[in-house]
């Protein structure tokens, strides 16, 4: 007889379903048990019962109730036991004085590679501290501090001059080379390099033009330089002939702006001023500039040839500004000169070189590899990336491989000023230079490189590390608040000012009282640029350069500086009153100024029905009247003009079931205010944040 399609042999350790199946044998003869896994096996070795004992205690047992644990699960528990807990993640902690040194712009991936840490944890630790980011973000550095002081480090942003000493040194350069004290026999006399400046249309170029004996002024649009110069020139004094080299600027915002990048470029600036006109605001900025810069100043009063010139008149009025003529005592030379004739020329280059070998060590080492600055770089149709460099030690070839900021590239071709081809350039030589890969930005070093892989390879990291620089939020400078703690922690100890005011009187009374302020033992007040009418953009670029901060009295800001003052976070301060101002600093040398706050309105809503909720309370439909409503705001409500809520916020903001960060005007939606209930109909919801107050 067939057996039923649907009849199937008994399974191993099974009952069979059929009538009359006697019980099985388990492994030794044991019978099996009702649930089909032998009764002797339970703690055998080999049990298959699905449910049983054997899968579950068996040695080998192939039960599912064995779960073996991979060795990358072990190692992370093992991590974890041995790493405290932070925010629910595992993080290697600190002892509270262990460094960590990062770069500008560095990312949390870079710290947990210092540290030993998984990036995801520090992006859930940052998270926790209220702060969001990606582990590849670049972070400034005031959130590392915050990040490396709950886990016990001391965080420090390398400066971009120990960034650019590490880069190096990785490559086996040294930064410091023409810093290192060289024996005498190795230095020679090099030329002095002079930056030209003043007021505009005082006669800057017209100057140099005599002194060169060239036209350049025939070749400027409307007479004003449109360009950065270098130039060199033979001056004989006392049979014997000496180069002096002279930068011209389009003004000191190119000196600053080289300043900016860490270039030291000059060594003695002259001071061009009008005989028949005097200091005028461009003349006091040059003159704060190149103070600021702590460089020598020779005094060129221009214009003797013309009728009203008065000199006496220019000396009394720099005398105000700390250049003191020597025939008063001081230290300062001034030089009558007439850059239309001629006259007083050989004086004026004889007082430059005296000035230098008074007050400089006017030597330099020839015989190494050349390090400079560039002055200028412009992209030619023709001959590509051109870049006027200044040599400042060594002796630059025609064939070396040089690095300039992200730039890199052979040397292919030296021009001197006349445009005629020169092979090589000595300390305080000024050379176009041809074969950059690209355009280098004026104020960024150079240097001579083994060869050319090692260049590409050293500009390629100085690219990303500006990128990363960049993309990082921009560090804040100094301000009036944090001033006392920069000055415990060792950053500052000079109070650096500029002052700007609507009238010269008023700025000079302001001045005067603030320098007659007692600031203390170990902390110094300095002004650094004064000047009458609104803020420019130059102010802010001095006050980026040396930390400043800029006291407007009267005055506000011209167009889009003060976007650019808050991009390069430059603390900008108005008043109105002299004696505020006069407090304001004697509070922050003691360190006792707080910042002001101010309630700010953003919205308003009006409760058209109020909703009740088991699990959120009291929700407000509303409809928005004015402004912005902004989940997790501060509110208070309002019934018939009388405040009946206050110190509530914003916890839930919905749109119909959507949950929405804002609301805007003639928008409904819904509010709820948290544990606070007593919301009615008609009642108006005020929303607001607290901002720091301007001083005024």
């Amino acid at each position: 007889m067939m057996p039923n399609r649907t009849e199937r042999p008994a399974a191993p350790g099974r009952g069979a379903p059929g009538a009359g199946a006697g019980p099985r044998r388990g492994p030794g003869g044991a019978p099996a048990s009702p649930g089909g896994a032998p009764a002797g096996g339970g703690f055998g070795k080999g049990g298959r019962g699905r449910g049983g004992t054997a899968g579950a205690f068996g040695k080998g047992g192939a039960g599912r109730g064995k779960q073996r644990k991979s060795k990358r699960a072990k190692r992370q528990e093992l991590e974890q036991m041995s790493a405290p807990s932070l925010g629910g993640v595992s993080v290697p902690r600190g002892d509270g004085n262990t460094v960590v040194r990062l770069r500008r712009g560095a990312s949390i991936t870079d710290f947990a590679d210092k540290i030993e840490a998984n990036p995801a944890a520090l992006v859930t630790v940052l998270f926790h501290l209220g702060e969001m980011a990606t582990a590849t973000q670049s972070l400034d550095e005031d959130t590392f501090q915050v990040l490396g002081t709950e886990l016990g480090y001391l965080i420090q942003v390398v400066s971009p001059e120990d960034e650019e000493r590490e880069l190096l040194s990785s490559f086996d350069i040294d930064f410091d080379a023409e810093l290192e004290a060289e024996g005498d026999e190795q230095l020679e006399a090099r030329p002095p390099v002079v930056t030209v400046m003043g007021h505009v249309d005082h006669g800057k170029t017209r100057l140099l033009d005599a002194i060169r004996n060239t036209k350049v002024v025939e070749g400027e649009h409307g007479g004003i330089t449109q360009h950065i110069g270098a130039y060199q020139i033979q001056h004989e004094m006392e049979d014997s002939e000496r180069a002096i080299t002279f930068i011209d600027t389009p003004g000191h915002e190119a000196f600053t702006a080289m300043r900016a990048r860490g270039a030291s470029v000059t060594d003695i600036a002259v001071l061009v001023v009008a005989a028949d006109d005097g200091v005028m605001p461009q003349t006091v900025e040059a003159l704060n500039h190149a103070q600021a810069a702590n460089v020598p100043i020779v005094v060129a009063v221009n214009k003797m040839d013309k009728e009203g010139a008065n000199p006496d008149k220019v000396k009394g009025q720099l005398t105000e500004y700390g250049l003191v003529p020597e025939e008063y005592g001081g230290d300062t030379m001034f030089v009558h000169v007439s850059a239309l004739k001629g006259d007083g020329i050989d004086e004026l280059l004889e007082a430059v070189l005296l000035t230098a070998d008074a007050a400089l060590d006017m030597r330099a080492n020839p015989n190494k590899d050349a390090r400079g600055i560039a002055i200028e770089a412009n992209l030619d149709k023709g001959r590509g990336a051109v870049a006027t460099v200044l040599v400042q030690s060594g002796t630059l070839r025609v064939g070396d491989t040089i690095v300039a900021g992200t730039a890199h590239g052979r040397v292919r071709a030296m021009f001197n000023e006349n445009g005629d081809v020169v092979t090589t350039a000595g300390p305080s030589r000024p050379v176009q230079v041809l074969g950059l890969s690209t355009v280098p930005r004026a104020g960024d070093t150079f240097f001579v490189t083994d060869d050319e892989r090692t260049a590409r390879q050293i500009a390629e990291k100085r690219e990303t590390a500006d990128r990363n620089a960049a993309l990082a939020k921009r560090r804040k400078r100094i301000s009036l608040e944090d001033f006392d703690q920069a000055v415990a922690e060792g950053k500052v100890d000079t109070l650096n000012l500029i002052l700007k005011g609507d009238v010269s009187g008023a700025v000079e009374a302001l001045e005067d009282s603030l320098l007659k302020i007692d600031v203390g033992e170990g902390v110094q007040l300095r002004v650094i640029h004064r000047g009458v009418g609104a803020i420019t953009q130059n102010d802010v670029n001095l006050a980026t350069v040396d930390n400043a901060i800029i006291i407007g009295f009267n005055v506000k800001p011209a167009e889009r500086v003060a976007d650019l003052a808050e991009r390069e976070g430059v603390d900008m301060r108005f008043y109105s009153v002299i004696y505020a101002a006069i407090d304001d600093i004697e509070l922050a040398l003691k360190g006792m100024l707080k910042p002001e706050y101010e309630e700010v309105q953003l919205g308003t809503a009006e409760v058209r029905e109020v909703f009740r909720s088991s699990k959120f309370g009291n929700i407000a439909g509303s409809i928005v009247r004015s402004g912005i409503i902004r989940r997790n705001t501060k509110a208070r409500v309002l019934r018939e003009g009388k405040v009946i809520g206050e110190g509530l916020t914003v916890d839930s903001l919905k749109r119909f079931k959507d949950d929405v960060t804002e609301v805007r005007t003639d928008f409904e939606c819904g509010i709820g205010l948290g544990s606070f209930n007593d919301v009615k109909e008609g009642d108006t919801i005020e929303t607001f944040e607290m901002r720091e107050k301007p001083r005024v």
